[in-house]
């Protein structure tokens, strides 16, 4: 389980080399790559030791440790929430804030909660409910990930500050049209990519029958001569001779 350190203490380290300098672009964008770098190398270490990390995890649940976790979660989450309106740098560059220590407890509650939506994820949803719902859910990750802040800037823009919503209408409008915007659209892409490049079915070649062969090797010993046919010789005769 310490394996699961690796990424929250190299986006510690990433963190020194962050600033939120003016007019450079190009470095929080970079920046930002890098550290989804680090999310992908975690996420990569963590497939290839998938088995030994789950059976420990599995030991932990049937111990005094379980609850314990819990409340380590519950108290890491309230250090590194969110909650300092000062020193904050442009909205849309991970991570926000400017400053190195509030930073730091930036990303480490990003990887508390990854860790956590992952876990749970594996617990109730590692399995194909259904073809259609797996194909979209699943195939749209990627796109989500890349297109919502898209759809976040479209859904402000046109609804929540003409209309000057409130946070918690704001963000519940988000949530639905964001995330619904993205489904549609995925459907969308898939049905045109389907249509523009349709899979070949596979015709299943049935096996060419065997020929059958002309056998010419005389079956058994019948056509054989009486000269090359074993001799077998009856045992019980064998004792009768020699009583005689």
């Amino acid at each position: 389980m310490l394996i699961k350190f690796v990424g929250p203490c190299a986006s510690i380290a990433l963190n020194i080399w962050k600033t939120h300098t003016e007019n450079c672009q190009l470095h929080h964008v970079l920046m930002m790559i890098n550290y989804d770098a680090i999310f992908f190398s975690q996420g990569l270490i963590d497939q290839l030791y998938f088995k030994p990390m789950y059976r420990t995890r599995s030991r932990w649940g049937r111990t005094p440790l379980a609850p314990f976790t819990i409340l380590t979660f519950v108290l890491g989450y309230s250090l590194t929430s969110p909650q300092n309106y000062q020193q904050t740098g442009f909205l849309f560059f991970y991570p926000l804030y400017q400053d190195f220590s509030i930073r730091c407890l930036y990303t480490t509650g990003t990887w508390l909660w990854v860790y956590f939506v992952t876990w749970v994820m594996h617990y109730i949803a590692n399995k194909k409910f259904s073809e259609g719902g797996y194909v979209i859910l699943t195939g749209c990750a990627l796109y989500a990930y890349v297109s919502h802040y898209f759809y976040i800037i479209i859904v402000a823009v046109a609804i929540i500050r003409p209309f000057k919503l409130d946070f918690i209408p704001a963000l519940f409008v988000e949530m639905v049209l964001v995330n619904g915007f993205i489904l549609i659209t995925y459907a969308l892409f898939v049905s045109i990519y389907m249509v523009a490049f349709p899979e070949e079915k596979k015709v299943k070649e049935e096996p060419a029958e065997p020929q059958n062969e002309p056998d010419n090797k005389p079956e058994g010993n019948d056509d054989k001569p009486e000269d090359e046919k074993p001799l077998v010789e009856n045992e019980e005769g064998k004792e009768g001779e020699g009583d005689e």
